[in-house]
């Protein structure tokens, strides 16, 4: 056909004159400069919002002096007036000295730093410690003046510590904000002097497996502030204006300025020599040991004259990044069935300084014991069930670095284990949660395959939005077939601050599951691991390093496959008035011994302790005589610390500001007191009665920051002070943005432009639809003459 139809006309092909590519080039060029404008805009934006991002960076500062962000564990801050740039105090050295006698541990830390300021300075820090702490003291030592802390109501105390501050005298204030984490302030520390903390605490002695262990935290991982902020008032506005915290408080975690402190990554606190840590062990076990080791340091042992045991670090120090775990096995033929420790009390708690009122006059005395006891080992031919296990891994940005790879190795070994009659699903979850499948699958190999390819694409990034991933592996599990053994494995570092928040969740959700913790990093939030397999009825275990993925997943295993410990029950002598803790038994799993801690009332404790249960459907028992006293010191603080948490866990389902929540913190109050321990209503302070700050010398707070645990990255968590300010940088950005959406957008603004440039092009390019002229149409017809 050599025709075409064109608007209902026919017109020889050969006469139709087509556009040009030039054409096309300039007629729409105009489009092109507007895409051109439209990125450049963009790229403004970009650069302007990658400046507001390097605010939380590294600041360029003089020689001498550092940014929030570049210090580390147990620095002390010191603000030059005027200025965004800190200077550290010089960190001459930090100190552990444990002495363990059986099943508990009493450990003094000790922290030393200088004031190489020349100005007055208040220091803010933050000390990790381990979750079942009983901390019973505190003393500042100034030069040569000692201070002494004694333990006051929390408001009380935090009243006579600003009193003492304004006044320029010496002051200290401890306070507890997380049973693992703790805030300290000292006062009015003058130029060139040195200051020396020591807290004194209690921790018992962990056993699992055949080996006892302790584990001494000396970092920790920042924890994830869920909500949304909130703008504190009074004392807690001060502090948040003077950059203690890099997290703003929020309606979910009101004192996330208080658990946040800045972080520094260990090169840089190896390069200026600080942040280390000497650790002397003085171990007394009571039986023969077959080794003694520490999984993640370097250790020196030696036997004593004694027949204890001396442990240093080798070495002398080490860098403050991780945590110190020691671990000690007895020889198995040494070691017994149960383990029995006691204290007597003859005299009233809480000291000389009594006050009226304070409610430490009530009488304490008595015989305070603790038990350990082993289960006999699982029965052979028990019949493995099928199990439903939901696996629950974190990939939020607090997981980068090691943590994620051990993650996804444990998580990988888990499915190895999973049998063809098992079901299992995997939920992933940062800022938004995912399920690998809508319900719990088969462990067939199909399913299993594409389970592996997942979780080896699983990548740290986000936040860490805890209960969404929480609600969703407990709304798993439907009923159905009861042989099945409902399972939920939780791999988290627990870096959250909503821990109450989400053990209520634990608690209200859990059903007929039971969840297992798996603790990741070098330094895990102990406290939220070993609460939340509590209340998810469960056990926990933590993966310090890589190396440990296969043992530390197999003695998970071991607790998952195998039978549990059922209905144990303790029955004391009668005539005894016993008040001993935990009140109701847990489950017992593969290797795990059965702990208590008791109070009787009177000094003469006798006769035989019963201990009875169901293992593999077989009833059995145990029993331990009472009597003798070993002088164990400071079991009356371990079982005050045991019932404060058991009356905190009574007080959080109901409310703090209710009835019942207020009775049972008057409760905690006086048994704090009596006491003498750091809890969430009390806390240490010490004021030394002569001021020693000049009078119109000002005073200055400084920030804490910790140390960046070995093996995770550093996560930019606060935006300082800069030139343009957080707040101008990120509206010339959203204005950015929005030149660049009117730019895409703007249909009438485009249409007015395109308007000009078409007047423009006009006057460069001939409109082809226009007809052509008198000469251009002679030339054309005897063109197309010579062609036909």
């Amino acid at each position: 056909m050599d025709r075409t139809i064109f608007s209902g006309q026919r017109i020889p092909r050969e006469l139709v004159v087509l556009p040009t590519e030039e054409y096309y080039r300039r007629r729409y060029r105009n489009d092109r400069r507007g895409r051109w404008l439209l990125l450049l805009v963009t790229a403004l934006a970009v650069v302007v919002a990658a400046a507001g991002a390097r605010a939380a960076g590294p600041e360029r500062v003089p020689a001498g002096a550092v940014s929030p962000d570049q210090v580390g564990s147990g620095d002390l801050l010191f603000r030059a007036a005027g200025q965004a740039n800190y200077r550290p105090a010089v960190h001459l050295n930090s100190r552990a000295t444990v002495r363990v006698r059986g099943l508990l541990a009493e450990v003094e830390l000790e922290q030393v730093f200088e004031n190489a300021s020349p100005d007055w300075r208040e220091a803010v820090y933050v000390v990790p410690l381990p979750p079942q702490a009983a901390v019973n003291g505190l003393e500042i030592r100034v030069g040569e003046r000692r201070i002494v802390g004694r333990v006051r109501e929390r408001q009380q105390a935090a009243r006579i510590y600003r009193e003492a501050r304004a006044a320029g005298k010496r002051a200290a204030l401890l306070e507890q904000q997380r049973p693992n984490l703790f805030t300290s302030r000292v006062a009015n520390i003058g130029p060139g002097e040195k200051v020396t903390a020591k807290i004194r605490f209690l921790a018992p002695v962990a056993y699992e497996g055949g080996a006892f262990s302790l584990r001494l935290p000396t970092s920790l991982t920042p924890r994830y502030m869920p909500g949304e902020p909130i703008e504190p008032a009074g004392e807690a506005r001060a502090i948040k204006l003077d950059g203690n915290g890099w997290a703003l408080p929020t309606d979910q975690v009101p004192d996330a300025h208080q658990i946040s402190p800045f972080m520094q990554p260990a090169p840089e606190l190896t390069a200026l020599d600080s942040h280390r840590i000497a650790v002397s062990v003085e171990l007394d076990g009571g039986l023969p040991l077959a080794d003694i080791s520490s999984p993640y340091h370097d250790i020196d042992s030696s036997r004593l004259s004694g027949g204890d045991y001396r442990i240093t670090l080798r070495g002398g120090t080490a860098l403050m990044d991780r945590d110190f775990v020691l671990r000690w096995r007895p020889r198995p033929s040494a070691m017994p069935r149960a383990a029995l420790f006691a204290e007597v009390l003859e005299a009233k708690a809480g000291g000389a300084d009594q006050e009226e009122g304070d409610d430490r006059n009530a009488d304490l005395s008595g015989t305070y014991l603790q038990l350990l006891l082993l289960p006999p080992d699982t029965a052979g031919g028990t019949r493995r069930l099928p199990r439903e296990v939901v696996f629950v891994i974190d990939t939020s940005g607090s997981m980068g670095g090691s943590s994620i790879r051990q993650a996804r190795d444990g998580l990988l070994l888990a499915l190895a284990r999973l049998q063809p009659d098992d079901r299992f699903n995997i939920i992933e979850f940062n800022s938004v949660t995912r399920a690998f499948f809508p319900r719990p699958v088969p462990a067939r190999a199909e399913n299993l395959h594409l389970a592996r390819a997942q979780v080896e694409a699983l990548r740290a990034t986000g936040g860490t939005e805890m209960a969404p991933a929480l609600r969703k592996a407990f709304s798993q599990q439907l009923p159905g077939d009861e042989t099945l053994v409902r399972q939920v494995v939780f791999i988290t570092d627990g870096a959250v601050g909503n821990e109450s928040a989400l053990f209520e969740l634990i608690r209200q959700s859990l059903g007929d599951a039971r969840l297992f913790t798996v603790g990741i990093g070098s330094a895990p939030n102990r406290h939220f691991m070993r609460k939340a397999a509590q209340f998810g009825r469960g056990a926990s275990v933590t993966i310090g390093d890589v190396g440990e993925v296969g043992a530390q997943m197999q003695a998970l295993f071991s607790k998952l496959e195998n039978p549990l410990v059922t209905d144990l029950r303790v029955t004391w002598p009668r005539g005894l008035h016993v008040d001993a803790y935990p009140k109701k038994i847990p489950d017992l799993y593969r290797g795990e011994p059965l702990r208590l801690v008791a109070r009787v009332r009177g000094a003469d404790v006798t006769g035989k302790l019963r201990v009875s249960g169901r293992l593999a459907g077989r009833q059995f028992h145990r029993e331990l005589e009472l009597g003798g006293k070993d002088g164990s010191g400071g079991l009356g603080s371990l079982w005050a610390r045991r019932r404060i948490e058991a009356l905190r866990d009574r007080q959080r389902p109901v409310g703090e500001q209710s009835a019942a929540g207020q009775q049972l913190r008057t409760q905690i109050l006086g048994l704090a007191l009596a006491f003498q321990l750091a809890s969430p209503y009390t806390s240490f302070v010490a004021v030394e009665e002569k001021p020693v700050r000049p009078v119109g010398e000002a005073l200055a707070s400084s920030a804490v920051p910790n140390a960046v645990a070995r093996g995770q990255v550093l996560q930019q968590q606060a935006y300082p002070a800069t030139a343009t300010g957080l707040y101008g940088q990120l509206l010339l950005g959203l204005a950015l943005l929005g030149l660049g959406g009117l730019l895409r957008r703007g249909r009438g603004w485009r249409g007015t432009v395109n308007r000009q440039l078409r007047r423009w092009l006009r006057r460069w390019l001939p409109d082809p639809r226009r007809a052509p002229s008198g000469r251009a149409r002679g030339e054309l017809e005897r063109l197309l003459v010579r062609v036909n």
